[in-house]
This record gives C-alpha cells, structure tokens and sequence, in this order.
C-alpha cells in the first residue's frame, strides 16, 4: 500500500536540492489545525533540543511545501517529512526520519527497524490518517476536502 501512494506522489522519495533544504535540518510538515496533530507536534518540538528540525504548519503556509512538489491535498492526507539529504518521506518513513533526528526517539526508531515493524506501523498510521482526514472534512477543518475522501 506504501508503494501505491509513493508511486502517485511525485515527491516522494524524490531527492531535491539542498539549497531548497536548510541545509541539515529536517523539516517536518504538519496540520496546525487538527488538534490531534497539533498536541503531538507540540510533544516532538519541546524534545527538539538541537534546533536541527524545521516545523512547518501547512494549514498556515504551503510556501515550503511548493518547494518540495508536495501538493496541500497530499501533505493533508499523509504525514511528511524532508530528511536531511533533502528526501521526502511520508507516513511511517516520515516518523522514522523525525524519531531518528529526535536523539530521545532514536531508540524507537532503531527497535522498529531491528524488528521490522515498519509495515505494521505503516498499516496502524493509514488507518489512522484516513480516519484523521475524513473526520475533519465532515467537521469542515480541511480545505482541501473538495476531494471524495471514499475513494481513499
């Protein structure tokens, strides 16, 4: 299923230059108008000790976003993350690549590996995020809800 999305997103995987990436710094894309996502964000930022983390609300601003060819719908619908090569990830990538930048969530991100718990942790986080989104076009948060949410 990963796969399905990453091949109809343009952006993802997709190395862009590092002119357009602060240059190490990881940019971590998230919806400042769910409340859900904020509290979360909210939790990794008081963790980002080293400043090495750009945290970008897109329901704000999509400048960056533009950057890196991810569309608002798409940023929307799945969490994404620029590493420090200037790679687009998203969903459970995307958390792995800030765990990773995070030295207190290293260790998580490290178990997930050794262990291979990726594909589950990705199958828990599109349950989630398309249960996430549809909730919040019907509570009229999105703007990017013109879309019909069934067919994802």
């Amino acid at each position: 299923m990963a796969n399905k999305a990453a091949a109809s997103d343009p952006g993802i995987g997709n190395t862009f230059p590092l002119a357009l990436n602060k240059p190490g710094k990881v940019i971590v894309f998230y919806d400042g108008s769910c409340p859900i996502c904020q509290k979360e964000i909210h939790h990794y930022i008081k963790r980002d000790h080293t400043g090495q983390l750009v945290w970008d609300d897109i329901s704000k601003n999509t400048a960056l976003l533009d950057e890196f060819g991810i569309t608002l719908h798409e940023a929307m619908r799945r969490f994404h993350v620029i590493d420090r090569g200037g790679r687009v990830t998203q969903g459970a990538e995307a958390f792995l690549t800030l765990w990773h930048a995070l030295p207190v969530y290293r260790y998580l991100a490290r178990t997930v590996e050794y262990f291979h718990l990726t594909p589950l942790l990705n199958w828990a986080y599109e349950h989630f995020a398309r249960a996430r989104y549809r909730r919040a076009c019907q509570r009229g948060f999105s703007n990017t809800c013109a879309i019909d949410t069934k067919k994802h």
